[in-house]
């Protein structure tokens, strides 16, 4: 595989997991950003179960693609980290297979949430907070170690490619969160998977002008 095609495979994955989050609970009339999980759960109960099913599934294929994405880490690194390419790499990897194994189960939120159960649902929600500790910790880490790879300068990119990684991009979260309705639904609501886009994208127009 070529470094061009794993960058544009990592497209293809954040697109598809934003398409997922979409799925799952984009509403029109936008969520409260101050109460999100119960904003979340409160659209996701009102939606269809195909949609559901659907926007759940669309994780773990969506991480998938986005581990395959990964891949330019090894293959853009030079001969002498690559050893910590792949340790890299595969942080990457454990983080999106259990961010895709989260995503999926988002979707209970809303299959359960249409029933009477409220102590399943709750001890649910608890496991999957946990979950989300989880993941989050572990793709913080993989985050800052790619930032930290090109930062350094052992990969063919330039230094201030560091700049476009995902854990850079988070610092406008405070930002996209004061977007007026509508746009706040689809840039915030999608925003952990919009930051890669932006990531990928920034590397293939990089790559593109590295080989002009």
């Amino acid at each position: 595989m070529t470094l061009y095609k794993s960058i544009l495979i990592g497209i293809l994955g954040s697109f598809l997991m934003f398409l997922g989050d979409m799925t799952l609970y984009y509403d029109p009339n936008d969520y409260d950003g101050k109460d999100t999980i119960n904003n979340i759960i409160g659209i996701m109960k009102n939606v269809s179960i195909k949609r559901l099913y659907i926007g759940g599934l669309l994780g773990p294929i969506a991480a998938f693609i986005y581990c395959i994405g990964f891949y330019h880490i090894v293959l853009s690194c030079q001969e002498n980290y690559l050893n910590l390419a792949w340790f890299v790499f595969l942080i990457n990897i454990l983080g999106m297979i259990l961010g895709g194994a989260y995503h999926i189960q988002c979707a209970y939120l809303g299959l359960l949430s249409r029933y009477e159960n409220k102590e399943a649902f709750d001890e649910f929600l608890k496991f999957l907070k946990l979950q989300a500790k989880i993941v989050f910790g572990i793709m913080a880490i993989a985050n800052i170690a790619i930032a930290v790879l090109i930062l350094f300068g052992f990969t063919v990119f330039p230094r201030w490619q560091a700049l476009f990684t995902p854990i850079f991009l988070l610092i406008f979260t405070p930002i996209v969160g004061r977007l007026p309705k509508g746009l706040h639904m689809i840039i915030r609501g999608g925003w952990l998977n919009i930051i890669y886009f932006v990531y990928y994208l920034s590397l293939l127009i990089n790559y593109t002008n590295m080989n002009l």
